[in-house]
């Protein structure tokens, strides 16, 4: 039996805990963008290029426009209104969108606001004061946003809703908003526009009808990137993402990462935000001196219950030579012997134990 043989069984088992399944709505399930290795091809033929990754963001963002205000917010239940007459101080008050998208207020009694903007309702209450005085003026103001949420979960200091969707809120913006990643988060980071939420809960879709996904539906997907991976110009384009009322920002914690074979300590150790090979090996306290460092593989979970597996040749990425490759949760770090090296390391074993052997009966 290989001596270190007894370490397959646990990572094996973590490689199908870790796969990543399920689908959402007709767009289907996640897409991992930009998981290939820094240092070489994809792991996979769904894997795909930054480029792609830019092209989606670009066209998600072109759907929701420049930015909004405060003017451009659709009142909801929940959010809390300051109402504000000049000269007619009966009206000013702070009021609450009921569950039926109404307000209450002195003397203009009801008032429906749900599904409406500042500026109409602005508009509607200063047309109703007119029948009360000459040449009215009201403003009203949002002081809580309740009705238009984006949820924040995973590896934040506070995971939940994030209410103010009003101030052209960003990727970045809601995690902050969160109180930021703790200190278990990785770098992978799920970011699913609300168009996605509608399909998964039903929502009838014009391309949902059970026919092949087109490009538009297909674009809906969530989109999953490993900032580690991402060059500046996509991680920025990523990160200032406007989030809209609906979509869900996942931060996935770091996990963990194996090793195997013949490393000095093989097991498994946690996974660093950015967490390198070189840093891997590092943790696992070097190779043992028969590892082949020319030959290592990494084995990680893919889609649909299969692993996929790369090559590695340590030594170009110890000189420079080959950039370093960043890890993901659940990969399996594997490093054989090289027979050349076996021998000495052998004679070297054998030795060490007759020396040793020799000490314990002259004791």
């Amino acid at each position: 039996m290989h001596p270190r043989s007894q370490h397959l069984p646990a990572w094996r088992a973590s490689l199908t805990a870790a796969a990543l399944v399920g689908a959402i709505g007709c767009a289907g399930g996640p897409t991992l963008l930009n998981v290939r290795f820094n240092s070489g091809a994809p792991l996979a033929p769904e894997a795909t290029a930054t480029s792609t990754l830019g092209d989606r963001l670009a066209r998600l963002r072109a759907e929701r426009g420049p930015g909004r205000g405060d003017g451009d917010y659709v009142l909801g239940r929940g959010d809390l209104l300051s109402v504000r007459a000049f000269d007619f101080d009966q009206l000013n008050a702070r009021v609450r969108v009921e569950s039926d998208g109404t307000i209450r207020l002195p003397l203009l009694n009801t008032i429906p606001v749900g599904g409406r903007s500042l500026a109409d309702v602005e508009k509607e209450l200063t047309r109703r004061l007119g029948d009360y005085m000459y040449d009215p003026h009201v403003s009203v103001f949002i002081e809580e946003y309740r009705s238009q949420q984006v949820s924040v979960e995973g590896a934040v200091q506070k995971p939940g809703l994030i209410n103010e969707t009003g101030r052209n809120l960003t990727v970045l913006d809601s995690i902050a908003a969160a109180g930021g990643m703790t200190p278990e988060a990785g770098t992978i980071i799920t970011f699913m526009p609300t168009r996605v939420r509608q399909q998964a809960a039903g929502t009838a879709d014009p391309n949902c009808n059970g026919a092949p996904a087109t490009d538009e539906v297909a674009d809906g997907a969530p989109i999953t990137v490993n900032t580690a991976e991402l060059d500046d110009d996509a991680r920025r384009a990523f990160m200032s993402m406007p989030v809209r009322e609906g979509d869900v920002v996942r931060v996935q914690t770091a996990g963990t990462f194996y090793t195997t074979g013949w490393f000095d300590k093989p097991g498994a150790y946690p996974l660093h935000a950015g967490l390198t090979l070189r840093g891997a090996i590092a943790e696992a306290e070097g190779f043992s001196f028969p590892a082949k460092t020319d030959d290592i593989r990494i084995y990680r979970p893919g889609a649909n219950g299969k692993t996929e597996m790369r090559r590695v040749n340590y030594e170009q990425i110890a000189k420079l030579e080959t950039p370093d490759v960043v890890l993901h949760d659940g990969d399996v770090l594997e490093v054989s012997g090289s027979p050349v090296r076996m021998v000495p390391w052998g004679f070297y074993k054998f030795i060490t134990a007759v020396v040793h052997l020799g000490y314990k009966v002259a004791k």
